[in-house]
């Protein structure tokens, strides 16, 4: 045989192993990992044991909305810390467990959201002594800029903001979660149209300003004042798809997904996903998966249904 059919021969049983190989490693729904607990508190328990060691615990009341937690994730990802649920006036058990590890806490949200009580507990010598911070605000926009503020005091510096609709792009911020975690950067809420002057001079430390959201969550004037890039989408998918093609620009070869519309979980799964450099991809049973195609590894936050796991075990196989 020449060299030539040689080399022709052996270019030929590579792509045929590549196939093979490729076929053979088809991902199936039993392999996706399932992080999940009995209700959101163990699910966010079990999120953070994934973590591994941890400081610092952030403790946000999801109970009624998410809007104290929506920018928590910046923080997280500065202080290498987990997000964990209470509620207002107690802490749950699967909650406990996690904060024995920890020397400091931050308390997300007023005595509204997170007790006064809630806060002495935990202060007490009895109960373990903590350091307790809390962070909150008249509203959840002036929390997104108090949280900011602190990140800005750790880091001395901030190389990014995101901004989002604090009052009805709950979505989007989950969606820049793992993105804010992974670099330690502010996600601030607005009202969409409008921006306070504490916030405006947040966004002034930097010329790196992504707006989260589509033109009917986020005003292209608005956009337009603070010279911000726009990452959208259609809906709450594609703008989820989008977040994670210009963030992740080393394509993920780790997904950890979250129903689009149990935001809770990626709320608790932002922390771990930015740690291991992962982005949160948002599903539901008909949305676009197309982001998932080539994964190596999928993670399911919290209870996603059988039927949107094997889809996107589908999708990944592409």
């Amino acid at each position: 045989m020449s060299l030539k059919n040689k080399i022709v021969s052996f270019s030929l049983a590579l792509a045929l192993l590549s196939q093979f190989g490729v076929m053979s490693k088809a991902m199936t729904y039993d392999e996706i990992r399932q992080i999940k607990g009995a209700d959101r508190y163990a699910t966010a328990g079990s999120i953070s044991g994934d973590m591994g060691s941890y400081d610092s615990v952030i403790l946000v009341n999801a109970d009624k909305n998410l809007a104290d937690g929506l920018s928590a994730s910046g923080l997280s990802g500065v202080i290498k810390a987990p997000i964990l649920l209470v509620k207002k006036d107690s802490i749950p058990n699967e909650t406990q467990l996690r904060l024995d590890i920890a020397k400091k806490i931050y308390i997300i949200g007023s005595e509204n959201s997170i007790s006064k009580s809630v806060e002495n507990q935990l202060k007490d010598e009895n109960m373990g002594g903590f350091s307790v911070k809390r962070i909150g605000g008249s509203d959840r926009i002036e929390t997104s800029n108090n949280i900011a503020k602190e990140i800005i005091n750790i880091k001395g510096s901030i190389g990014k903001v995101f901004v989002t609709n604090g009052n009805k792009g709950e979505a989007d911020a989950m969606s820049i979660s793992a993105v804010a975690s992974r670099d330690g950067e502010p996600v601030l809420l607005t009202n969409g149209s409008t921006i306070n002057d504490v916030t405006a001079s947040i966004i002034e430390k930097t010329r790196n300003v992504y707006a989260i959201g589509g033109r009917n969550l986020m005003s292209t004037g608005l956009v337009s004042s603070i010279s911000a890039t726009r990452i959208s989408g259609d809906d709450r998918y594609k703008t989820n798809a989008a977040v994670i093609k210009n963030f992740y620009k080393d394509y993920p070869t780790k997904i950890y997904l979250s129903d689009g519309y149990k935001l809770v979980d990626a709320l608790t799964g932002g922390p771990l996903a930015g740690r291991n450099v992962s982005p949160i991809a948002l599903v539901g049973l008909n949305s676009d998966k197309t982001a998932l195609s080539g994964a190596n590894e999928l993670v399911s936050l919290g209870g996603i249904s059988e039927s949107i796991l094997r889809k996107c075990a589908a999708a990944v196989n592409g």
